[in-house]
């Protein structure tokens, strides 16, 4: 790689002549500074060359990086503890490589410093199990998402989660590129994805008749699938934990101790502990984990997506996932892209979503929403759908993805510390990909463990099913009579939006992972996610949590430290 040339290239462009570039065995480094962050990302983009990774530390003028949210919880809970392996990160990575490690006779420990799991973008996206029809060449991404989304209703099946196939539209507004997408047809036959096929403007009205009449045909994925993002992260998460695995939440790494090439001890807010393998799955703060280990080689690059909740009462939608194909001004970035592009999305739940944009921000834990965004998402995914109206969004929210410069994962023992596994740079398609890659990581971690001369044995009371939880409203009126008959709670309904009875927000609270905040009922029984959005049952909730543990309901939170609901008494009664 010319780097002079480069650095050319980078004045000539954004007028920035200070940027510095080093290189290691494993890493191009920038550094410098500059006065727009998407510059400094689009800089960064252009030393990408294979077989390295891009480190960069060009800074943006006047901008302080915000302190990461921490708890305020401080215990000596794990104090002097020692594991066997400690996974970093409680997102669909974490909790997947958790429960696959659980296979195995180990000592395991699973820390995520939110008060549950699924508070990154785990729980914050579509909930897609895509096909890998955007992707253009070989590499881990394509790997791992056409074995994952092979896996899904296995995987699934076991953990007691709703997952469909229903497959997926790209649609076609020109002739042109309705003819290109064939090269799309054969390279994912190539790859080992089942079932692409180009479809006409007359079937495409027969089996949505939703679409805009400017369609003239559209890329059909029958692969692709649906499931809800949170619930199968805490699936997976609570299997692991029924399997003999700790989770303790509301913990945050704050610091290694690195001896003789090894991470030797952790330090977090509740506890210094020692591991003998430490596997890094921690979002958008991947990198900053390696660097705590003496092991940054890669940087993260935050990108923010917002997505709008359709009321499932909205008109003109389609029954499927549909997105706008490339245009003929698009068609070179065409499954190159930072962006899949989005799509109006049917989730598992029966709600629609628009959405996601894609935009660069230096701060990893802003999921702010604006109205720049939720614009441009609506009138972008609304081309499809023109009858949707703006009165049938009823929430929006934004979730931050963890980019590599390089777009793909890495998935990987560190060359440099020799008990340290790196899961980064997992963004979409991350949840499909998962169940996939969490089997290699285990097995990457226990060859590790057998290689220093311990013996790891299989856990032969190891269960994969993970009871399904009871959801009344899925019941048939004999079924749910009958049940109501054995525990009167769930004939008393607390979320009418979503049908939720008072027997299945104890069965939530009283899960394996010991969650009890207002939103940890919300992702495990959607409650609160109506039309009303917990207007009505919010309060109900709150008095639910506080009578159940016998705690104040001024010390009920909706998540984290903090977010208390109430805030003292107006009136004694």
């Amino acid at each position: 790689m010319n780097f002079n040339k480069i650095l050319s290239q980078v004045y000539k462009k954004y007028n920035v002549d200070d940027i510095a570039v080093t290189e290691t065995d494993r890493s191009i480094v920038l550094t410098g500074e500059c006065d727009n962050w998407a510059n400094i990302v689009a800089i960064g983009k252009m030393f990408v060359t294979e077989g390295k990774h891009v480190v960069n530390d060009i800074r943006l003028k006047g901008y302080s990086e915000k302190p990461e949210q921490l708890p305020a919880l401080r215990d000596g809970a794990l104090e002097g503890t020692s594991w066997d392996v400690v996974v970093i990160g409680g997102g669909i990575s974490g909790c997947v490589v958790a429960r696959e490690l659980s296979r195995y006779k180990l000592r395991v420990l699973l820390v995520e410093k939110h008060s549950d799991v699924a508070r990154g973008a785990s729980g914050a996206n579509d909930g897609m199990v895509h096909a890998g029809i955007d992707l253009k060449h070989r590499c881990l991404k394509l790997k791992y998402v056409v074995a994952g989304n092979a896996m899904y209703g296995d995987v699934c099946k076991e953990l007691g989660v709703d997952f469909r196939r229903t497959g997926q539209y790209v649609i076609f507004d020109s002739r042109l590129i309705r003819f290109l997408a064939k090269g799309t047809v054969r390279r994912t036959a190539k790859f080992g994805i089942p079932g692409v096929r180009i479809i006409g403007k007359k079937q495409l009205a027969q089996e949505e008749p939703s679409v805009k009449d400017f369609a003239v045909g559209a890329l059909y994925a029958p692969s692709t699938g649906y499931v809800s993002p949170y619930q199968l992260t805490v699936a997976f998460a609570e299997n692991a934990v029924q399997n003999g695995v700790k989770v303790s939440l509301n913990t945050a790494v704050l610091s290694m101790d690195v001896q003789e090439g090894k991470v030797a001890r952790i330090t977090t807010n509740r506890g210094t502990f020692a591991a003998r393998c430490v596997v890094n799955c921690a979002g958008v703060f991947a990198d900053k984990i390696a660097a705590m280990a003496d092991d940054r080689y890669f940087s993260i690059h935050p990108r923010r997506g917002t997505d709008l909740l359709l009321d499932p009462k909205s008109q003109g939608v389609p029954t499927q996932t549909v997105s706008m194909g490339p245009t003929l001004k698009s068609v070179s970035s065409f499954g190159g892209g930072s962006t899949k592009g989005g799509g109006v999305i049917k989730t598992i739940d029966g709600n629609y979503l628009l959405g996601p944009d894609a935009v660069e921000i230096p701060d990893r834990e802003d999921t702010a929403t604006n109205r720049e965004s939720f614009d441009n998402v609506f009138n972008k995914q609304t081309q499809v759908c023109p009858k949707v109206k703006r009165g049938d969004v009823i929430a929006y929210f934004s979730g931050v993805r963890a980019p590599t410069y390089e777009e793909d994962f890495i998935i990987e023992r560190s060359t440099k510390v020799e008990n340290l596994v790196h899961v980064a740079g997992i963004q979409s398609p991350g949840l499909t990909a998962a169940p996939a890659f969490g089997k290699d990581v285990a097995s990457m971690v226990v060859d590790y463990l057998n290689g220093t001369g311990a013996q790891v044995l299989p856990n032969r009371d190891f269960d994969p099913v993970r009871p399904r939880p009871v959801r009344a409203k899925d019941l048939s009126d004999e079924e749910r009579d009958a049940l109501i008959k054995r525990d009167p709670d769930f004939g008393k309904i607390i979320c009418r939006c979503e049908g939720v009875s008072l027997g299945e927000i104890k069965q939530a609270l009283h899960n394996p992972l010991g969650v009890h905040t207002v939103d940890g009922v919300k992702r495990r029984v959607r409650a609160g996610m109506g039309r009303c959005q917990g207007g009505f049952c919010m309060p109900l909730i709150v008095d639910i949590i506080s009578k159940e543990f016998g705690i104040d309901v001024n010390d009920v939170t909706k998540d984290d430290d903090g977010s208390n609901i109430a805030v003292g008494n107006i009136k004694e009664v």
